[in-house]
């Protein structure tokens, strides 16, 4: 298992330093969202309304292509659950914004590769991803994100992995252009 890790760690940094060297132009952003079903109802496994569930990201854009642009960064998720829950990793996605006439409008697939933590354990899982963004500003975009993850963790705690679906709510900043 610290094999993978320490794979995955570097193939994201020789990623991220050929892109940057090759093809980054664009930017640096943080996006914060929320599980909307955990804050607004709660779930029927024992989380009340208002379960705090944030996943942050932190990603670099690249170069503008014919349709969009490539995109990755690093993920993490922190669950308010029962005995804790943090999801951490690496994402990886192309990000369509010529697709249709209005340029303020961005859908994002990714794929994301990492580990859970919960009580005591640490397992590797990945997530798929479809983001949508829409600008508000140069600086801020209003979120939604449509996500699928591999619950390894629940294998530790009740003996099946199971892929669950989850939808967030949040915003994305800018930090930087690198124009």
């Amino acid at each position: 298992m610290k094999t993978n890790k320490k794979n995955s760690l570097l193939f994201f940094l020789l990623l991220f330093t050929c892109s940057l060297f090759f093809y980054g132009q664009n930017s640096l952003k943080i996006s914060l969202h929320q599980d909307l079903k955990l804050l607004v109802t709660g779930d029927n496994l024992g989380n009340k309304t208002g379960t705090l569930d944030l996943i942050t990201r932190l990603k670099h854009e690249n170069k503008q292509l014919s349709y969009g642009y490539f995109n990755y960064g690093f993920e993490l998720e922190r669950a308010q659950i029962a005995y804790g829950f943090t999801r951490y990793g690496a994402i990886f996605g192309f990000t369509f914004n010529r697709i249709i006439n209005d340029s303020n409008f961005h859908i994002t697939p990714l794929i994301g590769l990492g580990n859970i933590y919960r009580k005591g354990h640490n397992s590797s899982s990945w997530s798929g991803s479809l983001e949508f963004n829409y600008s508000i500003n140069k600086k801020i975009k209003i979120s939604t994100l449509n996500q699928i993850t591999e619950r390894t963790d629940l294998g530790h705690l009740y003996t099946k992995t199971v892929n669950r679906y989850s939808f967030f709510i949040g915003l994305e900043i800018n930090l930087y252009s690198f124009n």
